[in-house]
């Protein structure tokens, strides 16, 4: 944010999408563009595309959080091709922090696209399928003069032994992560199916937490069912009347919360 956006520069994100990016902006005193998701949740690469002219940045999380929707490399591509076109002073950062759960075969990583455009770059963390969120760390690719810029706005400070010896450590197992995904779409499809059957609708999620329309204010449904030993996410305005984020555990964890769920929406 702060390399590239600014009083005169806003940020164009998603809405709901990721909210640290639209708190920093407004920090630093920028102006924020919010393109409302589709029908189906996903993001509205046109709007997106449309409000991109003129701004600093555009934040495109694909994944989307909350709504755990994609986009497929192709829309991704086109999109930073037209934004651009359009905008070239325009940089776009594509969050892919949830992306190595994807099972879906069109959604890969625009590190290419990063590396083919100034001001375009990818940021992943080792904080979700990796399961390292305490030792903090990620990364950004794109083309050195985007880094450069990236350092100059903000300096991240350095590693230490342990947390670079455990990425190491990950990305040399790719099987785990092979198996971590498969275990994760299992789960997934096990309470997308529950919902479904109690007649409530998720969308098509491709990580490892649910956005589902409980026709309910999320935090009745989260005081519901924290009453009954289950956790549930905060508030994602503007849909927190009716949607609420479901973050998916082992299968014995979502089972159990499978039952909790049901007796709060079937009452």
């Amino acid at each position: 944010m702060r390399a590239y956006v600014s009083e005169s520069k806003p940020l164009v994100n998603g809405s709901p999408s990721y909210g640290a990016p639209n708190r920093t902006a407004r920090t630093i005193g920028a102006s924020v563009r919010e393109i409302p998701v589709d029908a189906n949740l996903k993001l509205d690469l046109d709007g997106m595309a449309e409000a991109a002219n003129g701004a600093g940045l555009v934040f495109l999380c694909n994944p989307n959080n909350p709504t755990a929707t994609t986009h497929s490399l192709d829309n991704v591509s086109a999109f930073i091709r037209r934004v651009k076109s359009n905008s070239p002073d325009t940089a776009i950062l594509v969050d892919e922090a949830y992306i190595e759960y994807a099972t879906d075969t069109t959604v890969e990583t625009a590190a290419a696209q990063a590396l083919e455009y100034d001001d375009v770059f990818i940021a992943r963390t080792f904080s979700k399928a990796y399961g390292m969120a305490g030792l903090r760390l990620g990364y950004a690719a794109g083309r050195p003069a985007t880094l450069a810029k990236l350092n100059a706005a903000w300096g991240l400070g350095d590693l230490n032994i342990l947390t670079a010896t455990a990425a190491i450590a990950s990305l040399n197992e790719p099987d785990h992560m092979v198996a971590e995904r498969e275990e994760n779409s299992r789960i997934r499809e096990f309470t997308i199916d529950a919902f479904r059957e109690m007649g409530y609708e998720a969308s098509d999620s491709q990580t490892n937490f649910l956005f589902v329309n409980v026709r309910q204010p999320a935090a009745e449904f989260r005081d519901a069912a924290r009453e009954q030993g289950v956790m549930v996410g905060r508030d994602f305005p503007p849909m927190e009347q009716t949607h609420a984020r479901i973050s998916l555990g082992t299968m014995e964890e979502m089972e159990r919360a499978m039952e909790v769920f049901r007796k709060i929406l079937e009452t």
